[in-house]
């Protein structure tokens, strides 16, 4: 029976080949990051690739051709024999696992299919103090995961397939219930839709949980921008934000009507790293609770298959202290 192995990132991919003769395929779309709506097939493809293309320099058929080559092989695969799904449980995990599992079965088990699907997700692992992701364990550590990987069940199926769903909805209020329904079966995935909502405009300032602790961090004095991502990210129970996403959130803040950042200098490539960022009056305002993020620049942002924008209001509002979603 053939194996093919799933998993994120070519750090864990490139350990899992040095000791896996299976091929090892990688996903690595940031869901948690522009528009993901309620769409299928072509107009998903065409919509990620212009995302990806437009904020991360991806070239468009490329990208799209590549989306829809991970769907194709890995719905082939389980046809022929098994998928093995190795993810961990932070939310770009946590969303790419999903929405893996809705491409394997899209809807209700058919009798008769062959193939399965087993599944390798952790938080933690013996002896590492702290868990980041599969890609800093070794070979031999990896290697003790695949004996004692799990099938995945009709319950786990069922309820990637309506979290997947609640993420695309342009109402936001159904992924937010799930917070607190029953996803025992997912045992990760509460928390990471938790910790989407906390990056929708808080209703303090109008900042999500990732620029709140730009600010934070550079209200003590300038730093490079790499600096400052790894300040940052040492604050996250779960890192799941790239550099290149964090890079872009800073210049974000540092454009609008009313700069809450200033980097210097503002390189026009992806890569912010040797750039020194400071914190604005503005955005000292913006962290002290005395403006608000989106009374002042507004916002364009997506959050799964919600659009959050207004010239000087949010449509929905994260309430950190009742960990909450308010319009």
């Amino acid at each position: 029976m053939s194996v093919l192995h799933v998993t994120n990132g070519d750090s864990a991919a490139g350990t899992l080949r040095t000791f896996l003769d299976d091929p090892v395929l990688v996903t690595c779309d940031v869901l948690h990051d522009g528009p993901a709506p309620l769409v299928d097939g072509d107009r998903w493809y065409e919509t990620r690739a212009q995302f990806l293309t437009d904020g991360f320099g991806a070239r468009y058929d490329e990208t799209r051709a590549s989306l829809a080559a991970f769907d194709r092989t890995i719905a082939d695969a389980r046809q022929r024999g098994e998928v093995v799904l190795w993810f961990e449980h932070d939310l770009f995990d946590q969303l790419l696992l999903i929405r893996t599992l809705d491409v394997l079965v899209p809807g209700e088990p058919r009798a008769g299919e062959h193939g399965f699907v087993s599944l390798i997700c952790i938080g933690e692992f013996p002896g590492v103090d702290r868990f980041i992701g599969l890609g800093q364990l070794t070979a031999e550590q990896l290697a003790s995961l695949y004996p004692v990987r799990q099938r995945v069940t009709d319950e786990q199926f069922a309820l990637a397939r309506a979290a997947w769903r609640a993420f695309r909805s342009a109402d936001p209020r159904g992924f937010a219930d799930m917070m607190h329904a029953d996803t025992h079966a997912l045992p990760f995935l509460a928390g990471a839709i938790q910790r989407l909502f906390e990056e929708y405009p808080s209703t303090a300032n109008g900042l999500s949980w990732t620029r709140h602790a730009i600010l934070r961090a550079l209200s003590a004095g300038p730093l490079d921008a790499m600096d400052l991502f790894r300040v940052t990210q040492q604050e996250e129970a779960r890192p799941f934000l790239g550099d290149c996403g964090f890079f872009d959130m800073l210049r974000d803040l540092s454009k609008g009507r009313h700069a809450l950042v200033t980097i210097a200098p503002d390189r026009p490539s992806l890569d912010l790293r040797g750039s020194i960022v400071s914190i604005t009056d503005t955005g000292r305002d913006v962290l002290e609770r005395r403006s608000d993020a989106v009374v002042l620049n507004g916002i364009d942002e997506w959050r799964g298959g919600v659009h959050l924008e207004g010239d000087h209001r949010s449509p929905w509002r994260w309430d950190a202290g009742a960990k909450t979603l308010v319009s």
